[in-house]
């Protein structure tokens, strides 16, 4: 799973959520009409200092080899951290129900079992002042958990017999 795939599927759970327009941060075109939601990834970072035992998958060989690519996958916890903008006449109230579904497990089936909603800020009142005119926002962070898995190919140490003599 990669960065683009996880903000996708917190953007169709958000809507899925709260029923509004949703969209990712820094897109082209007009903005919505009000009421929307607006996510921004803000970074990952690594649960652990060390990935879990690591995914080896070897291909077949191509003809003349005797062995095949080995791909190496090593699985790390990985935690994605978003700010979640809400933008309406009334912006906090449209984020409040978002930290409520997002303690309960039915309401995360969406997520599941790849992703985990792991934390939620509070809700900030955060207006913003666009052309001399303060318009209402609320903007809160979300943090959810998953693993990646990105594979590269590694060097194989080949099989080779030997023998032992032991002489004095």
């Amino acid at each position: 799973m990669n960065d683009d795939d996880v903000h996708s599927a917190l953007v169709r759970w958000l809507h899925g959520v709260t029923g509004l327009t949703t969209i990712k941060a820094y897109q082209e075109g007009p903005r919505p009409e009000l009421p929307y939601i607006m996510v921004n990834l803000t970074g990952t970072s690594e649960i652990r200092d060390w990935s879990q035992a690591v995914e080896y998958e070897q291909a077949e060989p191509d003809p003349g080899e005797d062995v095949g690519e080995v791909t190496a996958r090593p699985p790390i916890e990985t935690e994605w951290r978003f700010s979640v903008h809400a933008f309406g006449p009334d912006p906090t109230s449209i984020l409040r129900p978002v930290r409520s579904a997002a303690q309960l497990a039915q309401k995360n089936e969406a997520l599941f079992p790849a992703l985990v909603i792991h934390d939620c800020s509070q809700v900030r009142n955060v207006p913003e002042l666009v052309n001399e005119k303060w318009e209402p926002r609320a903007q809160m962070d979300m943090f959810l958990r998953g693993l990646t898995r990105d594979g590269f190919v590694i060097d194989v140490i080949e099989e080779a017999p030997f023998d032992i003599n032991r002489t004095h």
